[in-house]
C-alpha cells in the first residue's frame, strides 16, 4: 500500500498523490529517526483552560509542549478554572524558550 511521505497516511493501490497535500506518494515510509529533546520549564499557569489554549497556541506555532496538570485534574479530568490549587506547568523545548515566552506573553502579559 502507498503512503504519504508527509501527512503519513496510507492509500489504496492504484493511487498516486495524497489527497490532503498532493505529494507523490512512496511504497514505505521512511524509519523514524528518535531525536533526543531537552525539555525546559517555561511557567506555571494557575488556570488549566487557559494553559491548554496557550498550549494550543504554542502548538499552532510549531513548537511541542508538555503540560502537566495538577492531581486533582489529572485524576478526575476536569476542565474547569478558578479551583483552589489549580494549576498547569508549561514544558518547551530548551531551543524554543525565545518564542515559546513570546507568545505566553503576549496572552498572559506576564513578564519574564
Amino acid at each position: 500500500m502507498p503512503f504519504c511521505p508527509h501527512c503519513l497516511y496510507e492509500f489504496v493501490d492504484g493511487t498516486k498523490k495524497c489527497v490532503d497535500c498532493n505529494a507523490k506518494l512512496v511504497d514505505r515510509l521512511p524509519d523514524e529517526k528518535m531525536t533526543i529533546v531537552k525539555w525546559l520549564y517555561l511557567d506555571t499557569l494557575p488556570d488549566v483552560i487557559l494553559a491548554e489554549m496557550v498550549k494550543e497556541a504554542l502548538e499552532n506555532n510549531g513548537i511541542e509542549t508538555i503540560l502537566k496538570t495538577d492531581p486533582l485534574h489529572t485524576t478526575f479530568s476536569l476542565q474547569s478554572t478558578g479551583l483552589a490549587g489549580s494549576f498547569a506547568k508549561l514544558y518547551v523545548p530548551r531551543n524554543q524558550k525565545e518564542a515559546a515566552l513570546e507568545i505566553l506573553q503576549s496572552m498572559t502579559n506576564k513578564e519574564d
